[in-house]
C-alpha cells in the first residue's frame, strides 16, 4: 500500500489497537460458545432469531432490550435495535447519544453472533450465491480478493462469516450490468484498497486486493483501516451495502 511514513505509522497504530480489541472480543466469543445450546439453525435463514440468546442474560436492562427487540416491527437487527434503544430510553442511562449508544450495543452483540456462527460448521457455504450472510442475514460492509485464486470473498460485519461471491454482481440488488459495477480508487493511487459501487442501486463495498499478498486479510481490521473510503463513497452519494433497505425505488 502506498503512502508516506506518517500515514503508514498511523495505519500500524490503528491496526495494533483494533487487533487488541478483536482479541478481547473473540476471546469472549469463545467463552460464549461453551454456554450455547445445541445448534439452532438448520437451514439458511436471513431472519435468524438471536433474541433467546440475549434474553437469558441476567442484567435487567438487557432483558428489557431483548423484549423490545422481539416486539420491534423491524426484522433487521440494526434497525430493530435503533427502535429498541429509543423505546426503553437507554439514552437516559448513558451520556452517549442514541446513535453512539446504538453502535456500542451492536459491537457488544458481535461476540454472541460470531459464537453462534461458529456453531454452524455444518452449513455448506460453497453453494451460497446471495449477497447477504447465510448465517445471520446481514449484508457485508467489505470484502477481499483472495490470495492465490483471486476469488471475491465477502464477510459479515456482525458474525464474521465469510463466503465467496461474484466480482461482477452487486450483493444488494444482484445487478450484473458490467458498466454498472465501478471501482473507485482514492487519491494517492492506492490500488490495494478500493471501493466497488453499483450505479443501479447506489450502494458500495470496500474491497481489499490480497491477490499479491502472502495471506488473506482480517476484514474486521480492514474495516477500521478504511474509514477514509466510507467518507469518500458517502460524499459521492453512495450508501454502504450493509444498509440495503435504504434503496430508493
Amino acid at each position: 500500500m502506498q503512502g508516506g511514513p506518517k500515514r503508514q505509522g498511523s495505519d500500524n497504530l490503528i491496526r495494533e489497537i483494533h487487533a487488541q480489541l478483536l482479541e478481547v472480543q473473540r476471546s469472549y466469543r469463545d467463552k460464549i460458545i461453551q454456554e450455547l445450546p445445541a445448534p439452532l439453525l438448520t437451514e439458511h435463514n436471513p431472519q435468524a432469531d438471536f433474541i433467546p440468546l440475549l434474553s437469558r442474560l441476567s442484567d435487567v436492562i438487557l432483558k428489557q432490550l431483548a423484549t423490545a427487540l422481539q416486539q420491534a416491527p423491524e426484522l433487521d437487527i440494526t434497525r430493530a435495535l435503533e427502535l429498541s434503544v429509543e423505546e426503553i430510553r437507554l439514552h437516559r442511562l448513558s451520556p452517549l447519544d442514541n446513535g453512539a449508544l446504538h453502535m456500542l450495543l451492536l459491537s457488544a452483540f458481535v461476540p454472541f453472533y460470531s459464537a453462534f456462527a461458529c456453531q454452524q460448521a455444518n452449513i455448506d457455504l460453497s453453494c451460497w450465491q446471495k449477497g447477504w450472510c447465510p448465517v445471520c442475514g446481514q449484508y457485508p460492509v467489505n470484502g477481499y480478493n483472495r490470495c492465490g485464486d483471486g476469488r471475491r470473498i465477502l464477510g459479515c460485519w456482525l458474525c464474521e462469516t465469510e463466503w465467496t461471491f461474484s466480482r461482477l454482481v452487486c450483493p444488494v440488488c444482484e445487478s450484473q450490468r458490467q458498466d454498472g459495477q465501478l471501482l473507485l480508487t482514492p487519491l494517492g493511487g492506492d490500488r490495494v484498497r478500493r471501493i466497488q459501487v453499483c450505479e443501479d442501486c447506489g450502494h458500495y463495498l470496500k474491497i481489499t486486493d490480497c491477490t499479491q499478498a502472502s495471506n488473506n486479510c482480517d476484514l474486521q481490521v480492514e474495516n477500521a483501516l478504511t474509514v477514509n473510503l466510507d467518507i469518500l463513497a458517502q460524499r459521492k452519494g453512495y450508501r454502504p451495502a450493509s444498509h440495503p433497505l435504504q434503496v430508493q425505488q
